[in-house]
């Protein structure tokens, strides 16, 4: 049997700067400016503010870094080290609000008409592929619609209905540090929960998950599933068209739960989030049958160390593994996109790459970096 070529793509921040969002650290920047000057729903506490001030107390000298002041942040709700004071479950307050800062920032960057890049980029993609993105926003998600691609939030092979004919029905794109439009309902329904446990009589006017909701979800599966996906599928939704309904109306009790389920740009920010683990775990299922792995605007920042290791070890073995794949296809070098000022500085990123098995197109992401790739 002829098995059609699989093909590996992984995006980061850079594959979304030319429609004008921001890069990691022009992101915290905003956010930072968000929770001090923005309106009062954000920085109303000074949560951030405050959390950076006992930071600087335990390194004092040290030049203030968000994504270390966040992982403090992180730590200190992960270990339970400020008792009553949390009354978020989802994370610290200033993880909360950050959080809800980098939705409006991103939500409100993202141009409504996708531009030709992204929708010819959406166009060339086949439900042979796998994207494994590192961004919040729901550019890709958009461009895919704009050209009439399916694409599946979850792995297809994770469904129950066997395929097609045709084959492979979808895209599967995955993203590894969750979305602007994504949200967990077990921290609702464990708030209803307590307070019937309380005998609490408190209305549900929760806009997603109570019982008269007022904004759309759907689950991230195409399908049924009955092995895979039994952590994320049951908790963690998405909106559907979600900029039409952002923002949610905030009337405190009633959203207070009401917080996108993202990864916090911070190090150790996988630890508590145990849902995304299933996009994470089966990881090791994928790298043998790739034939062409692209990089997008992705450079492992020295936060992502889980990313670090787990995609490192998976083009180590990519590249280590002959010239042909377990399909009898040929194995092209690892492709790599990026804006760096040398190849040797690009590849000072991922110092696990062969330089001799990887390409590097250093003009960042644009129409000529498409046709650079090698699609074939």
């Amino acid at each position: 049997m002829n098995m059609p070529e699989f093909r590996l793509f992984i995006l980061g921040a850079g594959f979304s700067k030319p429609a004008g969002l921001p890069l990691g650290e022009e992101l915290l920047s905003g956010v930072r400016d968000l929770l001090r000057y923005g309106p009062s729903s954000f920085h109303l506490t000074s949560a951030l503010e405050k959390e950076i001030n006992e930071w600087e107390s335990l390194y004092p000298g040290k030049e203030v870094n968000l994504e270390r002041v966040l992982a403090y942040s992180h730590r200190k709700h992960y270990l339970r080290l400020r008792g009553s004071d949390e009354f978020h479950a989802q994370g610290s307050v200033a993880i909360v609000r950050a959080k809800r800062a980098i939705q409006s920032i991103l939500i409100n960057s993202t141009p409504r008409n996708t531009p030709d890049l992204y929708r010819d980029f959406a166009g060339r993609l086949t439900p042979n592929d796998v994207v494994l993105t590192f961004n919040y926003d729901t550019l890709l998600e958009q461009a895919l619609d704009g050209v009439g691609t399916p694409y599946s939030l979850t792995p297809q092979w994770w469904l129950t209905e066997p395929l097609d004919e045709s084959g492979l029905k979808y895209i599967d794109l995955l993203k590894l540090h969750g979305s602007v439009d994504w949200y967990d309902r077990h921290y609702h329904d464990n708030s209803v929960r307590w307070h019937s446990e309380q005998r609490h009589s408190i209305p549900n006017h929760d806009p997603l998950f109570g019982p008269n909701p007022s904004v759309p979800h759907e689950s991230l599966a195409r399908g049924s599933t009955d092995v895979y996906g039994t952590n994320i599928l049951p908790r963690v939704f998405r909106v559907p068209e979600h900029a039409h309904h952002f923002p949610i109306e905030d009337d405190g009790l009633s959203t207070l739960n009401v917080v996108p389920f993202l990864l916090p740009p911070a190090f150790d920010k996988i630890l508590g989030f145990d849902p995304i683990l299933d996009l994470w775990e089966n990881m090791h299922r994928i790298h043998h049958q790739f034939s062409s792995i692209v990089i997008i605007g992705y450079s492992m920042p020295p936060y992502d160390n889980h990313a670090f290791e787990t995609l490192g070890r998976l083009l180590i073995e990519y590249q280590q593994a002959g010239i042909k794949n377990r399909w009898n296809h040929r194995r092209r070098p690892i492709q790599l996109v990026t804006l760096a000022d040398s190849t040797q500085e690009a590849l000072e990123n991922m110092p696990f790459l062969d330089d001799g098995k990887t390409l590097v197109w250093r003009e960042g992401f644009a129409l000529d970096a498409l046709d650079w790739i090698d699609w074939d």
